[in-house]
C-alpha cells in the first residue's frame, strides 16, 4: 500500500469527534497524516497545528469543519494541490 499523505482540516483533541477517530484510523493504517485544529495538542501521535502551513505532497485533505469556518482555507486547500479533498457529512 502506497503513503498518501491526508491533512485534516478541523481536527479536534476531543475523543468523541469524528476528526479525532479519523486521525486514529489513519494512523492505524499507516497512513500519513498532518492536522489543523484550533487549539494545538497531539492526537495518536499526531501533532495538531494551529496555523495552515505549507505541506508537500499532500494527496488527500479531509474537511470537519462547518462551511462558514472552511471558507478561509479555499485558497489553502487549492495551493496544496492534493489529489482529492472530501467533505464530510456536515460540512
Amino acid at each position: 500500500m502506497h503513503n498518501k499523505k491526508t491533512l485534516v482540516i478541523g481536527a479536534s483533541l476531543k475523543p468523541n469527534r469524528y476528526s479525532n477517530l479519523a486521525i486514529h484510523r489513519l494512523v492505524n493504517h499507516k497512513q500519513e497524516v498532518v492536522a489543523i485544529g484550533l487549539r494545538e495538542g497531539e492526537v495518536a501521535g499526531v501533532q495538531i497545528m494551529t496555523e495552515a502551513v505549507a505541506i508537500k505532497n499532500v494527496h488527500t485533505v479531509t474537511l470537519y469543519l462547518n462551511p462558514l469556518r472552511q471558507k478561509q482555507y479555499y485558497q489553502y486547500i487549492v495551493d496544496l494541490q492534493p489529489t482529492r479533498v472530501i467533505f464530510n457529512p456536515g460540512t
